[in-house]
């Protein structure tokens, strides 16, 4: 009854977090930059006309016009709301029949059959999400040309709408995302003692894996399903621009106002979140629970006596040097995360070498003639000898764009996936610690809140300000791209403290944790000592799989015309101008090459992506199966244990003095 109560005060945590989001660009508008004035005058606005139901309209531009028409709540709702929404439950619904399907005949298998599925996961995966529609067009234009049959429209027109197609390709990344994660759930169920009882009572593989298996694993499923469905809400916007339909993105795109942007978050935001609220209120949910121990305990921050330690420590030559000998160590013996991370520094070592040897130049060829002097085609042109991968239609070398972006791309993806991970950490200290559990249950909730929002769209939201410039520039390369970094890593702050907070928070219910505080441990001392062994592993882990979504974003961001470091809008032109070539700037024309079927613009930026995600899966997955990274050795957890029971440890010596005063 308690958390029913509590339900409208976190649906109004999470309507507080899109108003300060849909009001965000205000900060970022050139001549009014970080104008917080402005910021909450405009939220006190935006909150106005959100209590007042006859203000809540959107405006609608008429498409192949200018002319803008105001749309009434009823019309948005019954038209491409109803549009978008059916086509986004359709596939998570088909992805978890599907994934469930697969996962049982993967589970019954003999042989090889469960690992090739599971790597031909692991290989479909590495695909942008946008791709799978260029691989089921091809697909479908095949069997047309061979049987004159066309299975499936790609494009909206009219009144003409589209939704197998849109369907199908958004539903491949939840298959496999939802399969590798009914594998892992079933594995698990088939280690726990009821398995063998029921094999020993005569029961076979398919009637356990059906009848007691399936009722257990679709609870954990559950709440693990919200990161899948947060990146399918993504993938939603892009199928829509790809697909020409009128839906959430392109109101989102006409009407872009505060008023206009927290409406649609809204409507986006609510439905998600009361059928998992709901549904956590039927099964009981426990949240996790701050350790009472250290509610009982008034920590100091440090001990002298524990902070001599730690220093004498990190000057032994020894404990310098075995850290070091234990990365080169994992790296020599684990080559399923040195040659992907070889392959990493490959391509960046590649693209910084002709930065230095070439000055990052990118030749552009408007035609081509043949020795008589006669034109043989113009810009964009398919690859050849004298362009290896073709130009783009302005005529300028894909390749060579590749040489120049590469780094950039390989670079600022990984600053920004360390900024995630490093203040995820700082803040997840101070959510363990510090944070009572009110503020605990807000953090908590508004962290939920964000797995039912549209990652790519908030970011797109704060970055349009930023990124696209019309006339001079009010700021620099690097202020932009800072900014970009910033709003990119802090977005997901919320979600990040929380996961690595309850990381900690669990790491502190270990008994010989317990002991070292009751021992006189400092708050510096356990978290260097006990904490971090503990917890370095998994922000490793954490840390690859930020890489793999920023890269996924970028792709986003890219298909929207948002590139890093900005563009510059024409007047006379469609095209934006980008300031850096980076990878991301050559997914903006995605659009016309499925269109146009000239394929090659766009296949070369798609493999690269597709490598880089893959080889940060594939060292992810590496990482997870060693359950340890360099600096951690096997032992780390007796070695805390011991510590916290030495008698000549700084924390027995703190002890014996506390002792000694009383």
């Amino acid at each position: 009854m308690k958390n029913l109560l509590l339900l409208p005060l976190k649906y109004l945590l999470g309507l507080l977090g899109i108003l300060l989001i849909s009001c965000a660009p205000i900060l970022f508008t050139p001549g009014q930059l970080f104008d917080f004035r402005l910021f909450f005058l405009t939220c006190w606005q935006v909150l106005k006309e959100l209590l007042n139901p006859a203000a809540w309209q959107l405006n609608y531009r008429v498409p192949g016009t200018f002319d803008t028409i105001d749309v009434s709540f009823s019309d948005y709702f019954t038209g491409p709301y109803l549009y978008s929404m059916p086509i986004l439950i359709a596939s998570l619904l088909l992805a978890l029949l599907l994934s469930f399907i697969l996962a049982v005949m993967a589970m019954l298998s003999k042989g090889h059959a469960k690992p090739l599925l599971l790597q031909t996961t692991k290989v479909l995966e590495s695909f942008p999400d946008f791709s799978y529609i260029f691989l089921i067009q091809i697909a479908v234009v095949q069997f047309y040309a061979v049987t004159g049959l066309l299975v499936l429209n790609f494009y909206s027109l009219g009144d003409a709408l589209v939704y197998l197609a849109p369907i199908l390709c958004l539903s491949v990344l939840p298959t496999l995302l939802f399969f590798k994660l009914f594998i892992l759930l079933f594995e698990a169920e088939w280690k726990r003692p009821y398995f063998d009882l029921a094999k020993a009572k005569g029961l076979g593989n398919a009637e356990i894996l059906l009848k007691h298996c399936t009722s257990n694993v679709l609870k954990s499923l559950f709440f693990q399903s919200k990161s899948i469905v947060w990146l399918t809400i993504s993938s939603l916007l892009i199928i829509e621009h790809l697909f020409g339909i009128n839906g959430i993105l392109y109101y989102l795109r006409s009407d872009f106002s505060p008023i206009g942007i927290t409406f649609i978050l809204v409507t986006v935001f609510t439905p998600f979140f009361l059928f998992y609220s709901l549904a956590e209120l039927l099964i009981n949910k426990e949240g996790t629970e701050r350790n009472a121990i250290f509610g009982k305990f008034n920590l100091s921050i440090l001990d002298v006596i524990q902070l001599r330690s730690l220093i004498s420590r990190l000057f032994r030559r020894k404990e310098v040097l075995n850290p070091i000998r234990r990365f080169l160590s994992f790296f020599g013996k684990r080559l399923k995360i040195t040659i992907p991370f070889l392959i990493v520094l490959g391509l960046f070592s590649i693209s910084v070498g002709y930065y230095l040897f070439f000055d990052d130049q990118v030749g552009q060829t408007q035609y081509l003639y043949a020795d008589d002097g006669g034109m043989l085609s113009g810009a964009p042109h398919p690859p050849s000898s004298e362009l290896p991968f073709g130009t783009d239609p302005y005529g300028y070398s894909i390749f060579q764009q590749l040489l120049v972006g590469i780094k950039y791309t390989i670079a600022i993806t990984l600053i920004i996936a360390t900024v995630r991970v490093v203040a995820g950490y700082v803040f997840g200290f101070i959510y363990v610690f510090y944070l009572n559990n009110k503020f605990r249950k807000a953090v908590t909730s508004i962290a939920d809140g964000m797995h039912f929002l549209p990652l790519s769209l908030l970011v797109y939201v704060l970055l349009v300000p930023i990124l696209i410039g019309h006339g001079e520039w009010t700021t620099t390369l690097t202020e932009r791209l800072a900014i970009q970094v910033l709003i990119m890593a802090l977005i997901v702050l919320p979600i990040t403290m929380s996961s690595i907070g309850n990381e900690m928070n669990e790491t502190l219910k270990k008994d010989y944790v317990q002991s070292s505080v009751l021992m006189g441990g400092s708050l510096i001392w356990i978290l260097i000592k006990h904490i971090n062994p503990q917890l370095w592993p998994k922000l490793v882990l954490n840390w690859t799989q930020h890489v793999v979504q920023v890269l996924q974003m970028f792709i986003h961001l890219g298909i929207l015309s948002i590139f890093v470091g900005g563009a510059k809008a024409q007047v006379d032109s469609p095209r934006l101008i980008p300031e850096i070539y980076e990878l991301s700037g050559m997914i903006a024309i995605s659009r016309e090459a499925f269109l146009t079927q000239q394929f090659w613009m766009i296949l070369p930026p798609i493999f690269v992506f597709m490598l880089l995600i893959y080889c940060f899966n594939t060292m992810a997955e590496g990482m997870a199966e060693n359950k340890q990274v360099p600096a951690v050795s096997k032992n780390e957890e007796v070695k805390s244990i011991q510590q916290a029971t030495d008698l000549e440890s700084p924390n027995f010596a703190r002890l014996k003095e506390r002792n000694q005063l009383g």
